[in-house]
């Protein structure tokens, strides 16, 4: 990306490649970016960095706006204008509100949180964040399968780590997860969830924050599932209930919904129509892609551009937002949709 950048070519590229604009992907925005293994880093961005990008964006004339403004400019799918940029945030970190909102009001930055209300409401955890505090603290590990994992050095941790998200997230469904990471948790005298600076926004914060016009809250599902392994009847529950619970808390119903997880294995064409058979007028991966006039025959299927640790460099997301990576990271292709 680098090369992209101070080569030239990411600039010649965008006209071609950078379309309408970009939907940008955040989760975490706060000062330390650590985590105890190191494993969950990539999920931060310090709100330095945030400012960074937010006073690059505007240098460049490109235009920050809600995901409201997104939606009726990739509908309009008007050509030739100020290209756009809308910022999310997934899974409503409280750090969002502390650190990341008061960027946003200092440049007057229209932003959206995708919100789950089981992290709110205690009826799911983070639970790689969970994951890695365990692996952290323990020596031993042993899975309710019998796989066991001695982890007392930091190289252990770590592979210990990944291949516990692999038995998550590949041998367990997803119902199966919470009770099996209690579980392990008991097993070494833990209890099952995060560090308050590591938690989710509660209800009162939700409410503070989703007062300032500049915020819109979309749905993320109730409880953080990958939709692709659930049947269609509980996706749609998952996204109904989501939205439902949203607008009885908020007083507002949301209009924009993102997977969770986001990947090709994680959504599909099913949860598309799903997504748009609930009311949802835009739904967001995390499939890396700018966006083009084609995309408003696939609103409910959208890419976006995740600024994260691993990438935590101006020229990084310069590049990645001309649209110069889009058709590297999907086998060439300039348009990413299901």
């Amino acid at each position: 990306m680098r090369l992209a950048w101070h080569s030239g070519f990411a600039s010649r590229a965008r006209a071609r490649l950078g379309g309408l604009g970009s939907i940008i992907m955040l989760h975490r925005v706060r000062p330390d970016c650590t985590s105890p293994l190191g494993v969950n880093r990539s999920l931060s961005i310090s709100p330095a960095f945030l400012d960074q990008i937010l006073v690059s964006l505007k240098s460049e004339d490109i235009e920050l706006v809600s995901m409201d403004e997104a939606v009726a400019r990739i509908a309009s799918g008007q050509q030739g204008g100020r290209r756009f940029a809308a910022v999310t945030l997934d899974d409503g970190y409280n750090d969002n509100l502390h650190h990341a909102y008061p960027v946003f009001q200092k440049h007057r930055t229209p932003f959206t949180i995708y919100t789950t209300p089981g992290l709110v409401e205690g009826a799911a955890v983070l639970w790689w964040e969970v994951l890695e505090l365990l692996v952290a603290k323990a020596d031993f590990i042993k899975a309710p399968n019998g796989q066991e994992w001695r982890c007392t050095t930091m190289f252990q941790k770590r592979a210990t780590f990944h291949a516990l998200m692999r038995y998550f997230t590949e041998t367990l469904t997803e119902l199966q997860q919470m009770p099996v990471l209690r579980q392990m948790c008991d097993a070494q005298g833990m209890i099952c969830g995060v560090g308050a600076d590591w938690d989710v926004m509660s209800w009162k914060e939700l409410h503070q924050i989703a007062s300032d016009p500049l915020c819109t809250i979309g749905a993320h599902t109730i409880h953080h599932y990958n939709l692709k392994r659930l049947t269609a009847e509980m996706v749609s529950f998952e996204m109904r209930q989501s939205a439902d619970m949203l607008e009885e808390k908020l007083g507002r119903r949301p209009q924009h919904f993102a997977y969770p997880y986001g990947s090709a294995r994680a959504a599909g064409e099913r949860e598309a129509i799903l997504a748009a058979q609930e009311g949802f007028a835009s739904a967001v991966t995390t499939r890396h892609g700018t966006i083009h006039a084609e995309h408003r025959a696939h609103m409910h299927i959208l890419p976006r551009i995740s600024i994260n640790g691993r990438f935590q460099k101006l020229v990084y997301a310069k590049t990645m937002m001309s649209g110069a990576t889009t058709p590297i990271a999907n086998a060439g292709r300039r348009v990413v949709q299901a």
